[in-house]
């Protein structure tokens, strides 16, 4: 902290006014079912961006990340500028827009951060660089007013619209709210329940396998389609409004793809409040079984575990490695979008040592990461 002051002090020329931290997400249950208005188990992460931060009295903000280039945003100018799309910029921009809009308070701060949050993990540290920056217009402008829900909806908006990524709720809801928060999309304000994680005997351990997601976005964006096809063959818009057993009788419509991934959904959405009732009844083998049934149904049906066959370096063949590690006592499954990147896996006291040495060894030392759920979101500390 001491250093992240110092820094800012370096940039700015004056010493910071306040601390904030956001932590990242990962995803413990409820894969590809949020755009479908499913169900998800998801936790706010240990890994985390911290910010040293001062109102500097304009419409300016100056946002300096560590890593990243300097970000100066006008908050007299809140339309989309093409120019920033895909940068930090964006989120400031768009998240200012979405919050006057409903009718509160912005001004200009400089910011300093850095980030304990490792690329191309699906820990999304896009949310929770947005969520850090709506917590402080929160926190600096409107004397901490704003719910949770609509800081969330901010930075999705935010992504969505100036950044240019489609995206759920889901990220935003992880970071923001702190604990397990179990998620259910069915309607368009989602509901939020906060869940304790009670098993002391059980460790979280993140797995970055490696691989770009830059080509991916075609493959990623064939499973909702998938999804969605399949609800307008059953009269609906989404999966949600729909059956499995209704799924079941339009079978001979559906091309294998849109069957089988709309079977995960269904099936995703029981392991989801089937784990919840295990969190709330301390039931610690029934929650690990629904995680490695998750798995299971990610690599038959959702088919998100590898791109083609490419079986080498693919998250599948890194959930193989960690449950043979685990002697098969543990969990693990697909953390996020898929088809490459980082896996989540749930390691018993006795397998961790031995766990995370052999995965260091297979995938290197920054790509292995032990994460504690933290109990809370976005926050100023000083």
């Amino acid at each position: 902290m001491e250093n992240l002051k110092k820094n800012f002090e370096k940039i700015f020329n004056c010493s910071p006014e306040h601390v904030f931290t956001c932590g990242g997400r990962f995803e413990i249950l409820g894969n590809h079912t949020d755009h479908n208005h499913g169900l998800c188990l998801a936790a706010t992460c240990s890994l985390s961006i911290s910010a040293c931060v001062s109102k500097n009295g304009s419409s300016i903000v100056r946002v300096y990340s560590k890593g990243f280039k300097q970000s100066v945003v006008d908050l007299k100018n809140l339309n989309t500028v093409q120019e920033e799309k895909f940068n930090s910029a964006s989120l400031v921009r768009g998240i200012a827009n979405y919050l006057v809009e409903r009718g509160y308070k912005i001004g200009g701060f400089d910011l300093y951060s850095e980030s304990t949050i490792f690329p191309g993990a699906g820990v999304s540290s896009s949310a929770a660089f947005e969520l850090l920056i709506a917590e402080i217009f929160n926190q600096l402008f409107n004397e901490d007013n704003i719910e949770k829900m609509i800081l969330c909806k901010a930075g999705q908006y935010a992504e969505n619209i100036y950044f240019g990524k489609k995206s759920g709720l889901l990220d935003q809801i992880g970071v923001g709210f702190g604990n397990i928060v179990a998620i259910d999309f069915k309607n368009e304000n989602p509901t939020v329940e906060n869940v304790e994680f009670p098993f002391k005997d059980l460790h979280f351990v993140i797995v970055n396998t490696g691989g770009s997601h830059a080509k991916l976005s075609d493959l990623y964006s064939k499973i909702p389609q998938d999804m969605y096809n399949a609800a307008e063959k059953m009269g609906c818009k989404y999966l949600r409004e729909s059956s499995l057993e209704k799924l079941e009788k339009i079978k001979g419509e559906l091309n294998e793809s849109e069957y089988l991934r709309s079977l995960h959904f269904y099936n995703e959405n029981k392991r989801v409040s089937k784990a919840l009732s295990a969190l709330k009844n301390k039931d610690e083998q029934q929650f690990l079984n629904m995680i490695n049934e998750s798995r299971i149904s990610s690599t038959k049906y959702l088919k998100n575990m590898m791109v083609g066959d490419e079986y080498e370096g693919s998250p599948l063949q890194a959930t193989d490695l960690a449950m043979k590690i685990m002697d098969g006592k543990g969990a693990t499954k697909i953390n996020g979008g898929g088809f490459a990147g980082s896996i989540i896996c749930v390691v018993p006291s006795i397998y961790l040592k031995s766990f995370i040495q052999n995965m260091k060894e297979r995938y290197g030392r920054d790509n292995i990461k032990e994460v504690f759920v933290r109990n809370n979101g976005p926050i100023k500390i000083d």
